[in-house]
């Protein structure tokens, strides 16, 4: 048992640890990519219908002359002002649309981030995940053993944080590695300085 829960919580750290280093409005994103796709959302095929249909109305609009053809020119030109404000009523709608399914996302999926982290300390905070030996750690025994587990044993909480600390490190190990040569050096400082 000791060893299943010491590889779980590992893989909970380890998967805690991607969905930081991916972020989670980049998961959400997508999941409402997926979403759009999934559903044929009505307002993001009118957008696309409506963009396409101003682009169009402007290609045929630079080719009228506004001097030799006023009339039809205006006539181009009202219509691809209706166009144009439908077009922003529908982004603008499409938008808070996706703006409260990427926070309800957010939401869900910190939840069960750190709800799962919580539930495994809080079901476990007296279990130990595996013991040391007491001539080698004879100082901070008391320490490795927080919150309630058994003397000379590693606690739950303190195997989560250890497995925390080192998925962390790994994955700024990782993202500086993956950073381009003669790159964004701001960004490498940033994410570093977020995660030590």
């Amino acid at each position: 048992m000791f060893a299943f829960l010491a590889v779980s919580i590992l893989v909970l750290e380890v998967l805690a640890a991607a969905v930081d280093a991916i972020g989670y409005g980049a998961i959400a994103a997508a999941l409402w990519a997926t979403y759009c796709r999934a559903t044929g959302n009505r307002k993001a095929a009118e957008r696309l219908e409506l963009k396409s249909s101003i682009m169009a109305l402007r290609r045929d609009l630079r080719a009228v002359s506004s001097v030799d053809e006023f009339a039809r020119w205006a006539k181009m030109r009202r219509r691809l002002d209706a166009l144009s404000a439908s077009f922003e009523t529908v982004s603008s709608d499409l938008a808070v649309e996706r703006t409260a399914f990427e926070l309800y996302v957010n939401m869900v999926l910190r939840g069960v981030v750190y709800g799962l982290r919580a539930a495994v300390n809080m079901y476990n905070y007296r279990v130990p995940v595996f013991y040391v030996p007491a001539s080698w750690f004879y100082p901070v025994l008391w320490f490795l053993s927080l919150p309630a587990a058994p003397m000379g044993s590693v606690s739950v909480t303190v195997w989560a944080f250890a497995c925390n600390r080192v998925c962390r490190r790994g994955v700024a190990i990782f993202n500086r590695a993956m950073q381009p040569v003669g790159g964004d050096q701001g960004s490498v400082t940033s994410n570093s300085a977020r995660l030590h």
